[in-house]
C-alpha cells in the first residue's frame, strides 16, 4: 500500500503509547488482530459488531451480529444469517455494507466498509454449518422468516426446540436450508485509537492502495 504520511512509518514511537498510536504498519497489524481475535472468542468485544446494510429504500439498516470468521490474508469477514431475513434480502439488492467495531477496554474503534456475498449454498456454506455449535443452528430452524409479525411473543422455534430444550443433531438439518453465510470482502478499514492525551485515528484502502493519518 501507498504510506501518504509525511514521514511514514519511519515516525519515532511516542514513550509509554503503543506501537499502534504512531505507526500506521503497527495500526493497520492491530486492527487486523482485534477482528481475528474477537471472531476466535465470544469474550472479545469485537465478536459483536454492528453490520448496516442498505434497504429497498436506500435507507440504513443497522443490527448486531457475531463475527465467526477474519482472514486478514484475504481480507475477508465473515458472519451468518437466516437466508428468510430482511438483512439476506437487502443484501440481494445492494451489496454494500459497514460494519462497527468497539472495544472500550482497549480504546479502540475499527470501521469496515466492505462489499458483502451471500451465500445459500455451495463449500462455503457447508463449512460454516459444519462448524456452527449445535446451540447455533437452533435458531434456523425457526417456522417464519425472522422479522414475521405474531399475535404473541414468541422465539419462532418449533415446540421441540423452544426454551432452550436440546435437540438432537439430525432434527437440526432440517434448518441447514435456511442457513446463509455472509462473506465480507473489506475494502477500507477506519482504525480510531482514544486516548485523553490525544486521539489518533487511520485510514488503509484497499481500493486504491493508500494509507493515511487523518484528524480524529
Amino acid at each position: 500500500m501507498t504510506d501518504t504520511t509525511v514521514g511514514g512509518d519511519a515516525a519515532q514511537r511516542v514513550e509509554g503509547f503503543p506501537d499502534h498510536y504512531s505507526k500506521l504498519d503497527a495500526a493497520e497489524i492491530e486492527a487486523w488482530r482485534m477482528l481475528e481475535a474477537g471472531a476466535r472468542s465470544a469474550k472479545r468485544a469485537f465478536h459483536t459488531p454492528v453490520l448496516a446494510t442498505v434497504d429497498a429504500e436506500g435507507a440504513p439498516q443497522a443490527r448486531t451480529v457475531v463475527l465467526r470468521e477474519a482472514d486478514a490474508s484475504t481480507r475477508v469477514l465473515r458472519a451468518n444469517t437466516d437466508q428468510r431475513s430482511p438483512k439476506a434480502a437487502q443484501l440481494r439488492h445492494d451489496s454494500r455494507v459497514q460494519m462497527l467495531f468497539y472495544d472500550p477496554d482497549a480504546k479502540v474503534q475499527v470501521r469496515v466498509t466492505a462489499t458483502a456475498e451471500l451465500l445459500s449454498d455451495g463449500p462455503h456454506k457447508d463449512a460454516a454449518w459444519e462448524t456452527s455449535a449445535l446451540g447455533s443452528r437452533v435458531c434456523y430452524l425457526a417456522t417464519e422468516a425472522p422479522g414475521s409479525t405474531q399475535a404473541a411473543p414468541t422465539s419462532g422455534l418449533p415446540d421441540h426446540a423452544d426454551r432452550g430444550q436440546r435437540v438432537a443433531a439430525d432434527l437440526l438439518e432440517v434448518g441447514r436450508e435456511n442457513f446463509s453465510v455472509m462473506r465480507f470482502h473489506v475494502e477500507q478499514l477506519d482504525w480510531l485509537y482514544l486516548d485523553s492525551k490525544g486521539h489518533r485515528r487511520a485510514q488503509f484502502n484497499y481500493r486504491t492502495g493508500t494509507r493515511y493519518w487523518v484528524i480524529p
